[in-house]
């Protein structure tokens, strides 16, 4: 690992001593066509130029689906969190659960949907052009972003591995060579209290400048514990501080320093009873003391299990999640004429210690505690050119190091006991060590065939090595009493997968004139294998003597077409994607009849659908903008060879259909600039049902949340207030229905991942 590092960071050193070396030879003026201004085809000052491609160029002219949140948007409304834009995004959902750790942001109804630390996302998350190998790391606040490009559909030609459902791309802001800075403060419900601010400027004339910027987010639970003086669940408190330098000898060479650190802590995550079951013939011959009956659990402290249930029964010591992460990264650019060379060398350390209460009752000891602590370290090397040959071609190439280290401990402790099996009684340790390397070359050509017409092909070739080490104990919690291993037997398990492959895409893209652009393309994705080492390990599934279960590598493949246009002088723009696309061994999970978790593959998911985005900036009212986003998503179980009564079933958690409406007024009140707007934002998505076996008791019903904001800017945005109420209507919705643990006793106990109530935020703003 020593010797990967010195020589990443050599190969740096070597990028920044080249242009140091002949600074006086290029220290003339740069081309005034640049990447981002040759891409755009209407020179637009307006335009969004996006990196989805490893290049710049403009949204309109970029031949994928990519849907992009600027960080004025991001301003215009208070969202700090992915699950908050993602109701704004085609396409895009979030699935909660009891930990950040199996949480997944869904792309065109694909994640990784699974507890196990032995497998990758099939989302990936890039900071900044660096990678991050939990997807965990990307739930913490946002923080001074420039951009998010939500880019859709199997992306591993250019962003690799872990990319088979798309890519979340966030870039944040470099520093300033104008001294200046920008905050908030906002106060809302739950005695939310938000502190953001960022402070940039020169240090060495024009050649060195900073950027500091920090956050600090806290509110209480939002779900009411009903046991007396103990605090509500649900809450928020973390921090996030980032620096970054940059300097800029000349104006070919960029050199730019990023370190930040974010800490949380938490009681999280916790869902609410939806429906609780009947007595249990079990709990009446318990051995251990204080095993109650669901339903008395919850009646003695006056909760009633409901779809609109708030109300929790889970002392503050028996949940939690604590999370600490930062890294250090070295971002190298060098422009030389039509060829610029960049280097990404990046480390990155992510802790999480989450437990919780897993019964949901503190008042009953039925299943008291399940618990991770993960230790995770990365590091990641990108060297990467791009360049163009004439007016013909347009190149990128690189190539792609990373390795990371993960070391997990969990606990189970199922504390009901019983006199005959499957006794129960138990405490579960699983231990696991799980290293990653992966080697990657890659890069993608577009011949410019014609002034309209582009080819474009792109490929990546992959080489990765898993290695993991699992060991799984199980113990009696009470010595006196027989016990029954809830996972199986012991396991100690040692296994190495290796596997290469070869991804890659073609595209065709159009320019029939400049405000209309059409493109078809054909994509293969790939998420690498996966080792299960979770508690749940099947020793049964096991292959190789001594080894662990491998799930095989994802292979999605994606036909797209998609239509960019714009019309009446660009005051309208209307994107259309529509797209056919199967993914073959999805990694995911199911539950046995006791209710433990299972990881196993998918043979084959197919889905296809609808995406389309439609702006209005009327010409005859200036200041308002409307926009409106719509998704059709048909999703099914195609194969399934472990579970062949589900072929044909739709894919869980997936709406059918989901469309957004915003509408963003903003009118100048006074001679001197000050100006006053309102804003309403409205989304809607149809029926789910989250549960694999599509049984009713998951079932979502369809529903829609409004938004409202208003609010008053003092000239150039110097300052101003805004106030906004989210879910005006208190709307009752759950994001995720689930069995709980009572179920395994009870047959029909269900828990809710319920929305939040309606909530209301004052916040001011300056900038200096």
């Amino acid at each position: 690992m020593s010797r990967l590092l010195t020589i990443a960071l050599r190969t740096s050193v070597a990028l920044v001593a080249l242009p140091l070396a002949s600074i006086q030879a290029h220290a003339q003026e740069k081309p005034a066509e640049d990447a981002a201004s040759a891409a755009n085809r209407n020179d637009d000052p307006n335009a969004i130029v996006v990196s989805a491609r490893k290049t710049k160029e403009t949204l309109q002219d970029t031949p994928i689906a990519v849907s992009v949140i600027t960080g004025e948007s991001l301003e215009r409304t208070g969202f700090t969190q992915v699950s908050e834009v993602a109701r704004f995004v085609p396409g895009v959902s979030i699935s909660p659960l009891n930990t950040a750790r199996a949480t997944g942001t869904k792309i065109r109804g694909i994640s990784t949907f699974s507890f196990s630390d032995g497998f990758e996302s099939s989302v990936s998350t890039v900071v900044d052009g660096v990678v991050l190998g939990r997807e965990a790391q990307g739930f913490s606040d946002f923080l001074d972003i420039k951009s998010i490009e939500v880019i859709k559909g199997p992306q591993g030609t250019l962003f690799g591995k872990n990319a088979s459902a798309g890519v979340i791309n966030i870039q944040t802001n470099d520093p300033a060579f104008a001294f200046g800075g920008n905050g908030d403060v906002s106060y809302g419900s739950f005695n939310e209290l938000k502190l953001r601010g960022t402070v940039t400027g020169p240090i060495l004339d024009d050649k060195l400048a900073f950027r500091l910027t920090g956050t600090y987010d806290r509110r209480d639970g939002v779900l009411k514990n009903a046991i007396p003086g103990q605090p509500d669940i649900n809450n928020r408190d973390s921090y996030v501080l980032r620096g970054k330098l940059l300097f800029q000898p000349i104006p070919e060479l960029k050199i730019k320093l990023t370190g930040d650190i974010e800490h949380g802590n938490a009681r999280c995550c916790l869902p609410t009873f939806r429906v609780a079951g009947p007595p249990s013939g079990a709990i009446p011959f318990a051995t251990n003391s204080g095993a109650l009956q669901l339903q008395s659990a919850l009646s003695a402290l006056g909760i009633v299990a409901s779809p609109s249930n708030r109300m929790v029964a889970v002392s503050g010591d028996r949940i939690g999640e604590r999370t600490s992460s930062g890294g250090v990264a070295l971002n190298i650019d060098y422009d030389i004429g039509s060829t610029s060379l960049s280097s990404i060398t990046a480390w990155r350390k992510f802790n999480i210690d989450e437990f919780n209460e897993a019964d949901g009752v503190s008042n009953s000891s039925v299943n008291d505690r399940n618990g991770t602590a993960v230790q995770t370290e990365q590091f990641s090397q990108e060297l990467r050119v791009n360049g163009k040959v004439g007016k013909v071609l347009d190149y990128v190439a690189g190539l792609y190091f990373f390795h990371q280290n993960l070391a997990a401990q969990g606990r189970v402790d199922i504390n009901l006991g019983l006199p005959f099996p499957p006794f129960f009684n138990v405490r579960t340790f699983a231990n696991r060590n799980v290293t990653t390397e992966s080697y990657a070359t890659f890069g993608e050509l577009t011949f410019n065939v014609t002034d309209k017409a582009s080819l474009i092909f792109g490929g990546r070739y992959t080489h990765d090595v898993l290695t993991a080490n699992y060991t799984r104990k199980s113990v009696a919690l009470n010595t006196a009493a027989p016990f029954g291993a809830f996972f199986g037997p012991d396991v100690t398990g040692f296994q190495v997968v290796r596997n290469d492959n070869f991804s890659g895409r073609v595209i065709g893209r159009y320019f029939w004139t400049d405000d209309f652009m059409t493109y078809v393309s054909y994509s293969k994705g790939y998420k690498g294998p996966g080792i299960d080492v979770a508690e749940s390990v099947n020793v049964g599934a096991i292959a190789t003597p001594g080894g662990l279960p491998v799930l095989p590598p994802e292979i999605p493949r994606l036909f797209e077409a998609g239509v960019r246009s714009s019309f009446f002088n660009k005051s309208l723009t209307a994107n259309v994607t529509i797209y056919d696309q199967q993914i073959r061994n999805l990694q995911t999970i199911s539950s046995n009849s006791v209710g433990a978790t299972l990881n196993l593959s998918i043979d084959k998911l197919k889905s296809r659908g609808i995406e389309a985005e439609v702006i209005l900036r009327p010409s005859a009212l200036p200041g308002l903008t409307l926009s409106g986003a719509y998704t059709l998503n048909d999703i099914k179980i195609d194969k399934f060879t472990a579970r062949p009564d589900l072929n044909g079933k739709r894919f869980r958690d997936n709406a059918h259909d989901f469309y957004s409406i915003v509408g963003d007024y903003r009118s100048p009140i006074t001679a001197s600039g000050f100006e006053a707007f309102g804003r309403a934002e409205y989304t809607w998505q149809s029926a789910k049902n989250t549960d694999l076996d599509g049984r009713a008791f998951a079932n979502v019903d369809a529903y829609g949340l409004l938004n409202l904001r208003v609010g008053l800017n003092a000239p150039g945005n110097r300052y101003g207030i805004t106030f906004s109420v989210e879910n005006v209507t208190d709307k009752v919705y759950a994001n995720y229905i689930l069995r709980s643990s009572y179920s395994a006793l009870d047959g029909t106990t269900s828990a809710q991942f319920i929305g939040d109530p309606r909530t209301w935020k004052v916040s001011v703003h300056f900038k200096f």
